[in-house]
């Protein structure tokens, strides 16, 4: 059995396989405003495809060569307040990297006090 796990490459830990470069702050303003901010800043900014648009939840595509998905939530805080969380999926690679480019970019885009 040892073997086949071996073979299959099952044998040895997936330690840094959740790895996951992430964001999270707080905005003032309601969800449907940063909502609509993320969004047009993921496409302006970073140029990534919107693959899928909740009430709560943007999702976009960037890069073709190394591509990552990114993923941004919102959280209501009371009424004038919204919880940004920036997420950053990478397919597995030899290096596991904690840090995104996009993900900070992303954030500092959002972060501005601007509405």
């Amino acid at each position: 059995m040892s073997f086949l796990l071996r073979w299959l490459g099952l044998d040895a830990p997936l330690r840094d396989a959740r790895l996951r470069p992430y964001r999270r702050f707080e905005c003032a303003g309601a969800v449907a405003v940063h909502r609509e901010r993320a969004r047009r800043a993921m496409n302006d900014v970073l140029g990534a495809t919107i693959t899928r648009d909740d009430d709560d939840t943007l999702e976009g595509s960037v890069g073709l060569i190394d591509g990552e998905r990114i993923l941004v939530r919102f959280e209501a805080i009371g009424d004038d307040r919204t919880g940004v969380a920036i997420e950053s999926v990478r397919p597995l690679g030899g290096t596991p990297r904690t840090r995104s480019p996009y993900v900070e970019r992303l954030a500092e885009e959002l972060e501005k006090n601007e509405m």
